[in-house]
């Protein structure tokens, strides 16, 4: 007989039960991402058209202010949600589950509360590094100070998201931060632009658009919690929270790409025009990571409760088969931007970002490990290591800093990128060698070579067409429409792994379930 968690077997119910939670959270966050960039792209042309340019960039610089404020004010609550829910979760402690929500929400309020208020009074110190002029320090900081509630608001809106993902579903997070909040926002926006409130209306909208998603995220996980939830007296675990949080909130403070840390040294190194390219292919890179970006939040809540278990079978079963599929749909997409660079700036950024093709394979290069070893730094901080992942974070920028001052002003932004690059592959790599040697757990299966065997076909293809036909935005196209088809036609060669199956034959049931039953009697 097979037994659950034997790696040699098909399919065990309970990896099985695993697979298709993931799957699942996986593929709502995905549909909830691209509903709000779709939302995002209506907004941005609705709204430069009805403002103009200026005050466009007006509105971006207030919102920007607010959302670094907001990642320090939520901090690593949000996080610390996930962990001690599903660990309470995990061992039948309601009264547990209950009081991690509880101090998450309160530790969120207090910070994000102590942010709002050096916002509202520090507003003119604040927009005086941003403003031109005596008139604009006074507007912005008017702008400041209307929009302060958005960083409390917000904040707490992002805890109350990630204590219903402790429950193992995403549906309600998307819901409230993928729809709710940007339609609420955008909806809100356009309708004070048209009534003639201009900017000033547009930083009232966001505010109020938190304010609506932050209500509908407590409903919604107010629906989540148990009866004997609801009523269990709260056993808060105040000092291991704050323990947890601390290096928490270090590791997103400290993130190169969080503090937009290449940006900023190539502006201080070279001109606007540096920067601009330097940012068109940094832009470019997201699409790469936007599936591993999309799974790691149902990815958290499986993993804290198969490793308090202590089923590390199951845990690197599962973390072998993520990894996988986050290099199936993202190592492709990274190699052909390293090919063919060329059509993929001409298609952001037309003629203007021509420059910044020399920049995008170097990029891609370093994110081909930060996607190749998966989630490996979720899978630290969601173990309780979350003090590993800040050393990681503050050596990378240490690195990062050190190397862009020694190579930027030489060799501007092709340096700033070949740096980039390296500490992106070196943390990456100590993710993944840090979680074998602390958890026990690695990220390689052994069909982990199907995904890249067929990157590798489907490279060679790109590579061979764009040497024989060239690379005018049509030929280009079309040579990664043909190695599209290699790259499907390779993976279906090498054949579906159990865990595939077994989704493909969910999605089937489900939908031949819902055919049936629409097309019954009426």
């Amino acid at each position: 007989m097979k037994e659950d968690g034997d790696p040699s077997s098909e399919l065990s119910s309970s990896r099985a039960s695993d697979v298709r939670v993931v799957a699942k959270g996986g593929a709502v966050q995905l549909l909830g991402q691209f509903t709000q960039k779709g939302l995002t792209f209506v907004f941005v042309a609705i709204a430069v058209r009805l403002l103009g340019a200026a005050d466009y960039g007006l509105y971006r610089q207030v919102f920007q202010i607010l959302m670094v404020a907001t990642t320090l004010a939520a901090g690593g609550f949000p996080v610390a949600a996930v962990r001690f829910i599903a660990r309470a979760r995990s061992e039948r402690d309601p009264g547990g589950a209950r009081g991690a929500g509880r101090v998450a929400l309160a530790g969120a309020a207090v910070v994000s509360s102590i942010v709002f208020l050096v916002i509202f009074v520090w507003a003119e110190k604040i927009a005086q590094v941003f403003a031109k002029s005596d008139s604009s320090i006074d507007y912005l900081a008017f702008l400041l100070r209307i929009g302060a509630a958005y960083v409390p608001l917000y904040g707490c809106m992002q805890v109350v998201r990630f204590c219903s993902q402790a429950y193992k579903t995403m549906t309600p997070s998307v819901i409230v931060g993928n729809v709710i909040q940007p339609i609420a926002r955008y909806g809100l926006s356009v309708l004070a632009l048209v009534v003639g409130f201009a900017v000033a209306g547009m930083v009232v909208a966001l505010a109020l658009s938190a304010g609506i998603a932050l209500a509908a995220g407590l409903w919604y996980y107010r629906r989540l919690q148990t009866e004997e939830e609801r009523l269990a007296a709260p056993r808060m675990e105040v000092g291991p929270m704050l323990r947890f949080v601390l290096p928490q909130s270090g590791v997103q403070l400290f993130s190169t790409q969080s503090l937009g840390l290449g940006v900023l040294l190539v502006g201080a190194f070279g001109a606007d025009r540096d920067v601009g390219l330097y940012s068109v292919a940094q832009s470019l890179q997201l699409a790469g990571g936007l599936f591993l970006g999309s799974i790691v939040g149902i990815w958290g809540p499986v993993v804290v409760d198969l490793y308090h278990r202590g089923d590390l079978v199951r845990l690197e079963s599962l973390y072998q088969t993520t990894n996988r599929w986050v290099a199936t749909f993202s190592v492709p997409i990274f190699a052909a931007m390293i090919i063919q660079p060329e059509l993929f700036t001409r298609l952001i950024a037309g003629d203007a970002g021509t420059g910044a093709a020399v920049l995008v394979p170097i990029l891609a290069a370093g994110n081909l490990f930060f996607v190749g070893t998966g989630p490996s730094s979720q899978l630290l901080s969601m173990t309780g290591r979350p003090g590993i992942n800040l050393i990681n974070s503050v050596t990378s920028l240490g690195l990062y800093v050190g190397l862009g001052v020694w190579l930027v002003p030489d060799y501007g932004i092709i340096g700033m990128a070949v740096v980039d690059a390296v500490v992106t592959a070196l943390l990456n790599i100590a993710r993944a060698i840090e979680g074998k040697v602390l958890v026990g757990v690695q990220p390689f299966g052994a069909t982990y070579y199907k995904p890249i065997a067929a990157t590798l076909a489907a490279s060679a293809t790109l590579v061979a067409l764009r040497l024989s036909l060239g690379i005018s935005t049509p030929v280009a196209i079309a040579s990664i429409g043909v190695a599209a088809l290699v790259y499907v036609g390779v993976l279906k060669l090498l054949g579906l792994d159990a865990e595939e199956r077994h989704v493909i034959d969910v999605v089937k049931a489900r939908a031949t379930s819902l055919i049936k039953r629409g097309s019954g009697p009426r």
